[in-house]
C-alpha cells in the first residue's frame, strides 16, 4: 500500500513538473541587521519544465520596456537572481557588482526536518520545517496540497511547495502572495540570464568575494585617471568634483558598505575589516 502511496504521489509530481507555474512571493528584509526596518520587493518563481527560475517582480516591467525599445537601466539590490536545473540543488547566480553583470555558480544542498506543527495558509494545510542552511537557521511552512518541492530563493527539498520562510532572527521573510499556471513559459533572457541585454560575465564564488573586497578596499577607483573637470559625483549631498574630495568621504562610503551589508548566505560573506 505505502508502495502505491509513493508512486501516485509520483505520478502528480511528475505532471505537475510537466506545467508551467508562477508563484509571486513578498520578499521582507533587512539592508541593515541592527535596524527594525525592513525594505520590501515583491519576488518571482517562475517552474517552468526544465528549470527553476527566482528574480524581481520589478524586473518584468524593464523587460516590457526593452521589448519596445526604450532605454532603461537596473542595479539588482542583492542577490536574488537565481536559476536552477528541475530537481537540482546546483543554481547559477546572477548578480551585480560596479554595474557589471556576473554569474557563477554554486551547490546549495540543504537537509530539512519536518516538523508536527501545521497550520492554514491561504486555503491550504501547510507544514512547518527547519533547516540550517547558509548559516542561518530556518524555519519553512510547506504545502503536499501542491507537491512541487520547490521554494523561494534557493529553498527546495520539502515534499511541498514553500510558502512562508524566514530565518530565526527575522532578517529575510519571504510570503507566498499568489500560485497560478502560466500557459506559456516566460522568456527570462533579459532578466535573468543577461541584465536587460548585458550578458553575464562568468567567474568563481571567490572572484565574487574579491570583487565586493575591492569596491570596498578602492570605491570610485574609476575616477582616479581622469581629469578634475572631466566629471562630477552627487552623493551624500555634496557635488564632488576633485580627488581630494572623494577622499574626503572615502571613510563614510566605506562605513555604509559594512552597514548594509547584510547577505543571506552567512557563511559565504566578505569579511570586510
Amino acid at each position: 500500500m505505502k508502495k502505491i502511496i509513493v508512486f501516485f504521489v509520483f505520478l502528480i509530481q511528475a505532471f505537475l513538473y510537466s506545467q508551467s507555474y508562477r508563484a509571486i512571493y513578498k520578499f521582507d528584509y533587512k539592508r541593515d541587521s541592527t535596524n527594525q526596518n525592513y525594505t520590501t520587493m515583491n519576488m518571482i518563481l517562475d517552474l517552468q519544465k526544465r528549470q527553476t527560475k527566482f528574480y524581481f517582480e520589478k524586473q518584468l516591467k524593464f523587460d516590457s520596456l526593452i521589448k519596445i525599445n526604450k532605454r532603461v537601466t537596473f542595479s539588482i539590490p542583492l542577490q536574488q537572481i537565481i536559476k536552477r536545473s528541475q530537481g537540482s540543488f546546483t543554481n547559477e547566480n546572477f548578480l551585480n557588482v560596479d554595474d557589471k553583470y556576473y554569474t557563477f555558480s554554486s551547490s546549495d544542498q540543504m537537509s530539512w526536518k519536518i516538523l508536527d506543527s501545521t497550520k492554514n495558509y491561504k486555503n491550504y494545510k501547510v507544514q512547518k520545517a527547519h533547516t540550517y542552511w547558509g548559516g542561518r537557521s530556518w524555519t519553512a511552512w510547506f504545502s503536499s496540497d501542491i507537491p512541487i518541492p520547490e521554494g523561494p530563493y534557493k529553498f527546495r527539498g520539502l515534499p511541498g511547495l514553500i510558502m512562508q520562510l524566514s530565518d530565526t532572527k527575522n532578517n529575510f521573510n519571504y510570503t507566498l502572495i499568489s500560485f497560478k499556471k502560466m500557459d506559456v513559459e516566460f522568456d527570462t533572457h533579459n532578466v535573468v540570464e543577461t541584465n536587460l541585454g548585458d550578458a553575464a560575465i562568468k567567474i568563481t564564488l571567490s572572484k565574487y568575494q574579491k570583487l565586493l573586497s575591492d569596491v570596498y578596499n578602492n570605491p570610485f577607483s574609476e575616477f582616479e585617471n581622469m581629469k578634475d573637470q572631466d566629471w562630477q559625483l552627487n552623493i551624500y549631498d555634496r557635488r564632488i568634483k576633485t580627488i581630494e574630495g572623494l577622499n574626503e568621504i572615502k571613510s563614510q562610503y566605506q562605513s555604509d558598505i559594512k552597514k548594509y551589508y547584510n547577505p543571506i548566505e552567512l557563511d559565504k560573506a566578505v569579511k570586510y575589516p
